[in-house]
This record gives structure tokens, sequence and C-alpha cells, in this order.
């Protein structure tokens, strides 16, 4: 009963622990989940732009954006590693525009309203990117059609996939963002301007002219070893100059590159191969097709003089159809070729034609209007005028003129009616272009020419010689885990070792394409670590990190050298400046000064500020401002330049007219801040700003 009634006593005390550790479990809890989601978030960042983080899902979807936006402007439909890697760039910079200048925006109330919008897309001030649209463009004048931007846009709403609209959008976001960035440009250009004043001391400051004699004490004068660098010397010069020393964070690597070449055995394949398809190619009746079947690179329709003919196959010129030479090596290549048929060719023709474009008519249209076109030439009307009434093409205005083309040059049906055909002939053709109506003006001289059928086939590596460079660098680092016994025994197999320093975004270690999965493992790796194997298109790489390069100053031990030199270079300076200053003591000529620094005087005439360089002189700014803003017949204190020290006197000075118009002067100068404006700005406010860009952690 005690104990049942100390419990009831104590009833309050045991709920209240209780309460109090579920409480703590609760806090517990909700803290490891938050601490998940603050990781997960960490992970999920791709940059973090003034405070502001930025998602990879929402980078991400800007570069589909542009990818997409890129594919339909060019027409292609499958992008390389580098056209990505290009497109991906374009976007981060479109990302720092959006997230840095929207702040400056806010703050001077700049924006875009949508009457501006209208009036640059089909109002009376159209945006120079609008007018360049091809589907905006009148097909009969070429010129800008402000009714076709107005049909597209009725259109676009109709689109059921919305991707037309989508697409829309983000060019009038594009079109929005810049119209923004003049605006602001302008208002700063706006502020910044130069005085008459100032231009016109400019002016002056050019066209001054001086001449001057020097003495120079080189620092060659003194050895290295007549100059004793201290430690605290080093470290006082090291603390100083900080800002000197700065470094990116940066790996520097080796590695062992084991390119994948086709062997002996890979070659003499690739030619057997070649040589089991000879019998029967010399039989085949449909050439193009057997060696569009059989051949890595497809047949081409083409007659050629015994000039255009590979060494290897000149034979064929005087042979039968149906001859067949080869196997023979051409390049990455072997090859047998046919004669396939021989005929008298002119070597090159001139035409004219008008041109109905497939895609700004219906086929059945264009048809039609051609043989109306036709038949009207036919009848004796105007070649030139009909094309320049007509033709949907750049050479309309020329009367369809294409003027003298080799064979091969133009389209397949359009060559073979300039060229199987006679002088005078009209003809309609159709291609990938529309329709056209040709006439053969002119042909050159027939000569005998031949038709060749030719199957190629690449010498390339078998899976064998794969496997066997894989086991060749699968053995060297496999018994090779550590830096130095990488560098050791590479050496002692007779390797050859590359050096490469990355940087995080560098895309590709330099020369091989492909390779940004080594740079991702050379900052994910430890220091001194090997890598495994990286399987490249032709390559396999192994990589070991040699030496970690932490972002800020540069540990004086690595730039020990350089600091010792600049040192050095200070103490020669002193020294000679001291030397020249006691030749100069009790010395009223410079004469009297070089003879007792056993050296002779020198002089220099015509030097304006504007010279990069004096005369005989070379490179040294300080001497050159020095000199420009002495009184004349002054002898100089010692003036440490850069190459040496020098004491001066000038003998002349030529200044500009008092009363010079300092009108050009001033536009030349306004222009120089117009552009600082238009080319720096931008720079500018981005360098003031914390950006920190983890797509490393992605790409």
């Amino acid at each position: 009963m005690a104990t049942l009634q100390k419990i009831r006593n104590n009833a309050g005390l045991f709920v209240s622990i209780f309460i109090g550790f579920a409480l703590l479990a609760f806090i517990l809890g909700d803290l490891l989940r938050s601490g998940d989601s603050i990781m997960n978030k960490s992970r999920q960042q791709v940059a973090e732009i003034n405070g502001e983080s930025v998602s990879i899902m929402e980078y991400q979807a800007m570069v589909d954006q542009t990818i997409e936006s890129h594919k339909k402007n060019t027409g292609t439909s499958a992008l390389d590693e580098a056209t990505i890697d290009r497109l991906r760039e374009q976007t981060w910079e479109q990302l720092l525009n959006e997230y840095i200048m929207t702040s400056e925006y806010e703050e001077l109330s700049i924006g875009v309203s949508g009457s501006e919008l209208f009036d640059m897309v089909q109002g009376n001030n159209i945006d120079p990117q609008v007018l360049q649209i091809p589907i905006f463009k009148n097909q009969q004048t070429g010129l800008f059609d402000r009714s076709l931007v107005v049909r597209f846009l009725k259109e676009m709403e109709l689109d059921p996939s919305g991707q037309a609209k989508s697409s829309w959008t983000a060019f009038e976001n594009a079109l929005v963002a810049q119209k923004k960035i003049t605006k602001y440009n302008t208002l700063i250009a706006k502020g910044m301007y130069v005085t008459s004043v100032h231009a016109k001391n400019e002016a002056k400051n050019k066209l001054k002219q001086v001449d001057f004699e020097y003495v120079k004490a080189p620092f060659v004068s003194i050895s290295d070893s007549a100059i004793t660098v201290s430690q605290s010397e080093i470290d006082d010069y090291y603390s100083e100059h900080e800002d000197e020393f700065q470094q990116e964070e940066a790996r520097e690597i080796i590695y062992l590159s084991y390119p994948i070449f086709p062997s002996q055995d890979d070659i003499k394949g690739t030619e057997e191969l070649v040589a089991d398809l000879k019998d029967e190619f010399s039989s085949v009746e449909n050439s193009e097709q057997y060696v569009n079947l059989n051949s890595d690179i497809p047949y081409r329709d083409k007659f050629y003089g015994v000039d255009e003919l590979n060494v290897n196959i000149m034979s064929l010129y005087e042979s039968e159809a149906g001859t067949v030479v080869g196997p023979y090596r051409d390049g990455d290549y072997f090859k047998i070729s046919k004669a396939v048929e021989f005929d008298f060719v002119p070597d090159s023709a001139k035409a004219r034609h008008i041109l109905l474009r497939s895609e700004s008519m219906p086929y059945a249209i264009a048809k039609s209007t051609a043989d109306s076109l036709l038949n009207l030439l036919k009848n004796g009307a105007d070649f030139a005028e009909l094309a320049k009434e007509n033709s949907q093409d750049a050479t309309a205005n020329g009367g369809g003129d294409l003027g003298w083309f080799k064979e091969g040059m133009m389209v397949k049906p359009f060559n073979d009616a300039c060229f199987l055909g006679k002088k005078g002939d009209l003809t309609i053709v159709e291609s990938q272009f529309g329709v056209h109506i040709v006439e053969v003006t002119g042909q050159a001289s027939k000569s005998k020419k031949v038709k060749v059928a030719t199957i190629a086939r690449k010498v390339e590596p078998s899976q064998k010689t794969f496997q066997n460079i894989y086991a060749e660098a699968s053995k060297f680092g496999g018994t090779n885990r550590t830096n130095d016994d990488f560098k050791i025994n590479a050496e002692k197999d007779n390797l050859t070792i590359r050096y490469a320093t990355l940087k995080r975004n560098d895309k590709n270690l330099s020369g091989i394409e492909n390779s940004r999965q080594i740079v991702k493992w050379a900052f994910e790796a430890e220091n001194k670590s090997v890598s495994e194997i990286f399987e490249l298109d032709d390559n396999y790489i192994i990589a070991s990190v040699s030496n970690v390069i932490e972002e800020g100053t540069t540990p004086l031990a690595s730039v020990r050298n350089i600091v010792e030199r600049k040192v050095r270079a200070e103490k020669k300076a002193d020294m000679l400046a001291e030397k020249l200053k006691e030749a100069s003591s009790n010395s009223s000529t410079l004469q009297q000064i070089a003879e007792k620094m056993n050296t002779s005087v020198m002089s220099a005439e015509g030097v304006s500020l504007t010279a990069y360089s004096v005369p005989a002189l070379g490179s040294e700014p300080q001497v050159q401002g020095y000199a420009l803003n002495m009184a004349e017949n002054k002898i100089s204190e010692p003036v440490k330049g850069n190459t040496g020290v020098f004491v001066i006197k000038v003998n002349n000075i030529s200044e500009a007219p008092e009363n010079i118009n300092g009108n050009s002067e001033k536009e030349t100068l306004n222009m120089v801040l117009q552009r600082k404006v238009a080319y720096q700005l931008y720079d500018a406010i981005k360098e003031a700003k914390d950006i920190k860009d983890y797509r490393y952690k992605f790409y």
C-alpha cells in the first residue's frame, strides 16, 4: 500500500518526466529531420548569389530551355558535348544576370511595361532581334512584315502542345531583359561625361614632347651573388605584398595516357574485309545501293576527271565499266573503287533559276506555278523579269543568275539538269529547297569523265586491342597506388608522364576531349592518391594528385624564389640609386656623372605620353613619365625603372599650342567612357557581388 501511495503522490512528477522525454524526442526528431532537409538543400544547391540560394532544378530547367531553343533555331536534333557546355555557360551568365541585376533594377525602378513590349514586337519601334526572324519577313520583298507577327501570335494560341507559346514567352523575356540592361546602361552613361578643360589638358599632354639625356645604371651590373637576402627580408616583403600572391583553388596532377590505336592485326583484318567484297562488288548492278549497305562513307553520284582521281585509282580512267581496283589505304580507310559509267561532261556550267520555296506554299501550288512560268518562258517571256517578280531566292534581284559553278556544288537534281543537259535547256527541277525553273545558260567544253563508286571501311581498334591496352594500363595502375610509386615506376618503364593544373570548373584535361570526369575526380580525391582507369573515347587515363592548392594566399614556401628575386631586385635598385646619388653630389653635368659610373651619356628624342616605348631605351614608363614632367636643364634624382636606375636631364620641351581645340579629344574620351559602360559596367557589378559557383558538383 505504501508503494502504491508513493506512486500516487509522485504521479505528477512521473507525468512531467514522461512529457519532458516526449517533448525532447519530438524536438530532436524535428531537428534531425530539419538537418536532413538542410543537407538536402545544400546538396541541391548549384550556386549562391549574394546570399540567395539557387537550386540545380532551377538552373537545369533554364539549361533545358536554352538547349531546346537552340535546337529549334538551328534545326538540329542532337548536340555534341562542346555545344552543350557552351549553352550551359550561356545559361549561367543569364542566371547571374537575373539574380545580380534584379536588385539594381528595383532600386532604380527600372522596368518594361506591357505597352513597351508591344511596341518592341509589333508597334512602331520594332526590336532588331524581331526584325531578323525569317518567318516575319515578306517572301516577295524580303522586308519585315508586321502582319506576319500578328498572324503568328494568333496561330500560336491555337497550338495544342503549348510549345510555340512557351518558346515565344522565353523570347519575350529575353527582349525584356535586354531592354532593362539598355535602360540601366543608358542611365549610368548619361551620368558620365568629360569636361572641356579635362579634354583640352589631355590633348595638350598627348602633343607634348621632350628630348632628354640620361645616364643608366643597369641592374645586371650587380651580380645576384653580390646581394644577400635574409629570411626576415623575405618575410617582410611577403607580408607586405600578400595581395600579389593570391591563388584560386586548384589541383596539380600527373597522369599517363594510353591511346587506343588499331593494331597491326586490326589493319590487316580491315584490309581483308574490304578485299572479300571485291568480287561481288565488280558484278553487282546497283553500285549505289551496294556501297550504301557496305561502306562507312556513303555513295557520291559524281563524274570525275582524271586530275580529280586519287592516285590509287587513276587506272580506272582508262578502264571499262565494272572494273574494280584495290584494296588500297587512304588515310584511316581501306577502299576498293569501281568504274560505274563513262561520259563526256563539262567541267563547269552556268545557269539561272526561279525558286518557289516549299515552305512558303503547298507543293501543288508551287508545281502549278512553275508549269505556268515555264510556258511563259517557252513563249518568249523575259527570264530575268520573271525571276525578279517570282523567285524566292537571294538571286532574284540579279534575274536568278547563279554564275559559273563546278560539278557537285549544287544539289543532285539541279546538278544533273545543268551538267547532263545542254546549253539552252529549260526544265523544272525539284529539290529539298522547293521547285526550280532552270535554264542552262552556259557549259564549259566537255571532257571524258568517269563515275566512281567506292567502298570504304575505317581501320578501327578491335575489342581485343581495347582489352590489351586496358590490361597494360590496369597492370600499372594496380601496382602503383601512391604518387611516389607512380612517378618512380613510370620513369623506370620509360612512360611519358604528363602534368596538368586543374581548376574546379575546367571542362577537360588539355588536349583530351570528354575528360571532365578526371577534373571532378581530382577535386574529390585525397592528395597523393592514384585514380582507377578512366575510359575515354580513344584513351585510357591513370592520374595521381600531386598537389592540393587551396584558395587564398599562396604559402611562402611555394613562392619563395619569386619573393627572393623581387627583394634582390629592390636591393639592387637601392644600391644603384645610392651610387648615382653619390656620383651626382659633386657633379654639374651628366657627363661627369657618367664618368664616375664608368658609362656614357645616352639620349632620347621626341618622347611623348602616347609612346609605348622610348627609342633605344625600350619600355620604361617611369622614366618616360618623369621626363615629361621635368623642367629644362635640371638633373633629376635617381629614377628606378624596369631595367635599371636612371638620372635624367631634359634638353628641350615641345609644348602643345595654347589655343588647341579639345573638341576632338573630348569626343574620343566620351566614346571611351561609353564603351566602358557597355563592356565593363556589368563585370564591375558582378565582381562586387558574392558569387559561389557549385556547378562542379553536377557537371
